[in-house]
């Protein structure tokens, strides 16, 4: 297993030359909030918290474009559905490789399997469930296409409804395939959340479908580093593969900035609210996830994937942040 390494050293930030007393007492304090921060967040992403919380608050960035407001039932709703998706899929994996190739979510999930299987199972009919009473028919059609989705993905279930007719098994053992299929069912979800809370700004929907899929285009392609020895193991050929990790970084940071440039084309145009640039500020924060992730892999490490999933917990009080400053400015 490799060692913990944090998500972030902040004490870099305080690198002036010298030891004067107090900015060294910084310094190592700031190195010792980073750590544990960083753990913080990776004990999070070991009960696969992470990305679900992140969804949560991405779709409620959706809600507030839409109507001006945060909704808590579909805040939960997804918060369910992506834990339930993603339970799905580690489930898939388990007893599938060895204990040296096996991922840690999957290693704690294989102890209690039976368990997790009922959990998710839950965690996806209280998602449905909340769609149903909250919202409408449009939504619910739109959460049955997640699981199935998921389903199709990583289980067997591709190649037995297809009889071998493509060759796959999963839809992710297509080559390049899994980052694209990945960040498009991600876009959905904002369709989604769209639909949930009944928006009727058609300009927000293309934005965050297209916004959603650059940055989880990025987000799946940046958490294939860490599985590039399993993944080769497993057949499935990700772009990290294909490209190298130079490459794949610089291609990373081209598309970091196509995301930025899609938000600044749709405040520009007015075809969003003005104070979803403060949106702008999560690409600052990925940004420095891909500078550090590079310095890690150059030490011969892997980057992990809990910094960058933590990206889209950033949406809800970037989005708010840029609100309170538009109305502060008077440009709301």
């Amino acid at each position: 297993m490799n060692k913990f390494v944090p998500i972030f050293d902040l004490s870099s930030v305080f690198s002036v030359p010298g030891r004067v007393s107090g900015e060294y007492w910084l310094r190592s304090n700031m190195a010792r909030l980073s750590r544990l921060m960083s753990y913080g967040v990776e004990c999070m992403a070991r009960l696969g918290l992470v990305l679900p919380a992140g969804a949560a608050s991405a779709v409620s960035a959706v809600a507030l474009a839409g109507t001006g407001r945060i909704s808590t039932a579909l805040a939960a709703a997804v918060f369910l559905l992506v834990y339930a998706s993603y339970l799905i899929d580690h489930l898939a994996d388990v007893d599938r490789f060895d204990d040296e190739q096996a991922s840690k979510r999957s290693l704690a999930l294989g102890r209690r399997k039976r368990f997790f299987s009922v959990l998710g199972a839950a965690a996806l009919a209280a998602a449905v469930t909340i769609t149903g009473i909250a919202s409408s028919p449009a939504a619910m059609l739109l959460l049955v296409s997640f699981p199935i989705a998921v389903i199709l993905y990583g289980t067997p279930w591709f190649g037995i409804l297809t009889r071998g007719l493509f060759r796959y098994r999963r839809l992710k053992d297509i080559p390049g395939f899994k980052a694209f299929y990945t960040a498009f069912f991600w876009g959905l979800l904002m369709v989604y959340a769209d639909r949930f809370v009944g928006g009727n700004q058609p300009s927000l929907v293309p934005f965050f479908f297209g916004y959603t899929f650059l940055s989880f285009l990025l987000n799946t392609v940046y958490c294939d580093f860490k599985d590039l020895e399993r993944d080769r193991f497993d057949g499935v050929v990700t772009l990290p593969l294909m490209l190298g990790i130079p490459n794949t970084l610089r291609l990373l940071h081209i598309v970091n900035a196509a995301a930025l440039a899609w938000l600044i084309a749709f405040v520009a145009a007015g075809w969003i609210p003005v104070w979803t640039t403060g949106l702008a500020l999560v690409h600052g924060y990925v940004s420095a996830v891909l500078r550090h992730g590079a310095r890690v892999m150059a030490r011969g490490g892997l980057p992990g994937d809990a910094a960058i999933d933590a990206e889209f917990a950033l949406w809800l009080p970037c989005a708010l942040l840029g609100s309170w400053m538009t109305a502060f400015l008077g440009l709301a």
